[in-house]
Formats: C-alpha cells, structure tokens, sequence
C-alpha cells in the first residue's frame, strides 16, 4: 500500500514537472517578442474604453472595430511619438553642440553679463564666493555634466535610428496584437480568469480591484504626466527657452515626484528669470505653473481615481525608476503596471481578511 502511494506521489510530481517544464519552454518563445506584445497590452488598457464605445455607438463587427482602432492609434499615437522623440534627439544634438563650440571658443561663461543682468550677476558671483569655488572648475563640471546627458541622448536616439528596420518589424507585431486583444480581449480575459485556481468571487474582487488600480494609475497618473509636461513645453516655448521640448518633458517626468512635481523645474526658470530682470516673463511663468499646470492634480486626477484603490506617489515614483532600469523606456509605463498588480494582490487580500474577520465576529 505504501510503495503503491509512493509511487502515485512519484508520478504526481513528475508529471507536475513536467507541465511546468513545457509551459516555461512554451512561454520562452514569446520572450524575443515580450517589448511589442507589452506594449499592445498597454495601449489597449488604455483604449479599450474607446473601443467599447465604438461598438456600441456605431453598431461595426468586432474586426471593422479593431482595425478602426489600430488606424488611430498609428494617426494620433505611433506617428507623433516618432517625430516627438526625433524632435527631442534633434533638440539634444543641438543644445550639445552649443555647449561644445562655447567651450572650444572660449565663450562659455556661467557668470551672466553684469550690464544685461546686474542682478543675476551678483547672485551668481557671491555664489562662487560662498562656495570658494573656482569658476573654471565650476564650468568644467558643468561642462563634464552637459556632455555626459548630451552622450546619453545621442546614444539613446543613434541606437533608435540605426535600428529602423527592426522598430518597424516591432510595431508591426504590436499592431497585429493590438488588433486581437481588441477583437478577442474580453474572451482572452474570461479564459485567464477561468485557469486562476480561486473562488468566481475571489476572481471576480481581484478583477475588479486591478482595474480600479490599473485605472488609477494609466489615466490619473500617467496621462496627467502627459498633459502638464504638454503644458510646460508650451509655456517654455512660449517664453523662447531653449530646449522647450526637453525641459516640458522633465516637467512630465516630475509630476512623479512627491510634493515637488513640475515645481522642481518652472520655479528655479521663474527665480531664473526675475535675476536676469525678465520681470515679465518671470510672471507670466509664475502665473502659468500657479494657476494651470498645478491645478491640473486637482481636477485631472480625481476626475479618474476618485473612489478608486491609489498607489501613493512614493511607490509610484520608485515604482517608474525601477521599470526604467529594468525595461528601458518600457519601463515608464509597465513598471506603474507591475506594480499596480501587486496592490491589486495586496488588497484582494485585505478585502478576503476583513471578509474573515467579520464572519466570525457574527
């Protein structure tokens, strides 16, 4: 009787082994296609409510649907991120060579004029003073640290560009999955439901909390990111500063930053300003980032994350740090994700405890 136990548990676990050895070699083959099919799964969490929309107002099949979709988002989604990353390289390049040709001219200096901007001047003058800092090893580091970023974005846009072929190979597979998951999404989700080995009420609350947290964090976050860094480039056009398109996308980035966000970069322009006695500008910016860009927290992010589960803005920040490291650009929106799937986790379990505790308190 034993022996014929043991050899069942043999059985079991070889057969156990087995499965999950041909599930990982099954998975391994999408591994070479993880960037197209991740991104086509976050553009259609973003879009499918438009989708949905679609189907139900204009009454088209699945397919006609899927393919309008996809139509769009290569018109208004795929096209403008291309020329904005081929603006933002041309920025880079542009502003780097400055930097360069002052230095080999000799006419890069870091204390501004004292006849256009006697204010400034002295700031910057006492400041070199306080700091007992030479003002050749000042403009050496900041030299160093213009041609380290310069560098990186020169790396950044040769790699993407030099890569053409390849990028449009990965766009296509991204189309050609974003169609299915807009055609068959909501029948691929069923089916991954019904393999979780859990409760239908534990699926369905953990469905439901990861879209309350997937919908907090892609439009309260991600898109407010994507307005004001919109709303900061305008205005940094607006006044002619230079690298407009660079500085509104740092904007974007800082919306992630805890208490600071976009203040980390127009308040130091703002104060810029006022000591080079562009008085004028420096209100119009003040004004601007006051009234517009900080407002935007408050009426764009409850709009999409009232009632719904948050992920606190320390996570979200580190959570976007990590994905940057760990998936390259990719990272800027699937590490939000990744994370969003553990709060989900976390709070399924937070709702399954009190579930508990109240059972038994009756």
């Amino acid at each position: 009787m034993n022996s014929s136990r043991n050899n069942n548990k043999l059985v079991t676990f070889l057969a156990i082994g087995l499965a999950g050895l041909i599930l990982a070699m099954g998975l391994r083959l999408f591994l070479p296609f993880f960037e197209p099919i991740a991104w086509a799964i976050i553009l259609g969490l973003f879009f499918y409510p438009i989708y949905r929309w679609m189907r139900r107002t204009l009454k088209v099949s699945e397919g006609l649907a899927s393919l309008g979709m996809c139509i769009l988002i290569i018109a208004f989604i795929i096209i403008p991120v291309f020329a904005l990353l081929g603006s933002l390289t041309t920025e880079v390049i542009r502003v780097y060579t400055e930097v360069q040709e002052d230095l080999q001219t000799g006419d890069f200096n870091i204390v501004p004029d004292k006849d256009k901007s006697p204010i400034l001047n002295k700031t910057v003058t006492n400041a070199l003073d306080i700091l007992k800092t030479h003002e050749t090893r000042v403009k050496e580091i900041l030299i160093d640290l213009s041609k380290k970023m310069g560098e990186f974005f020169l790396k950044q846009g040769t790699v993407m560009f030099k890569n053409v072929a390849n990028i449009i190979f990965k766009a296509a597979l991204m189309l050609i999955t974003l169609f299915y998951i807009f055609k068959d999404g909501e029948r691929m989700l069923q089916t991954l439901k019904d393999l979780l080995p859990l409760p239908r009420r534990d699926v369905e609350n953990f469905a439901k909390v990861m879209e309350d947290v997937l919908s907090a964090t892609l439009y309260g976050n991600l898109l407010n990111a994507v307005i004001q860094g919109s709303l900061g480039f305008f205005i940094m056009w607006s006044l002619d500063f230079s690298a407009s398109l660079l500085w509104g996308m740092i904007m974007g980035f800082t919306t992630f930053i805890p208490m600071i966000g976009p203040a980390l970069v127009w308040l130091p322009a703002a104060i810029y300003l006022f000591l080079a006695g562009f008085y004028l500008k420096a209100a119009i910016l003040l004004a601007f980032s006051i009234l517009i860009i900080s407002q935007i927290d408050y009426f764009l992010r409850p709009l999409f994350i009232s009632g719904k589960t948050q992920i606190h803005p320390l996570i979200l920040f580190f959570s976007i740090l990590g994905g940057l490291s760990v998936f390259g650009f990719l990272g800027l929106i699937l590490g939000p994700i990744l994370m969003a799937l553990c709060v989900s986790i976390l709070e399924l379990y937070r709702l399954n405890s009190l579930g508990r505790t109240r059972e038994k308190e009756a």
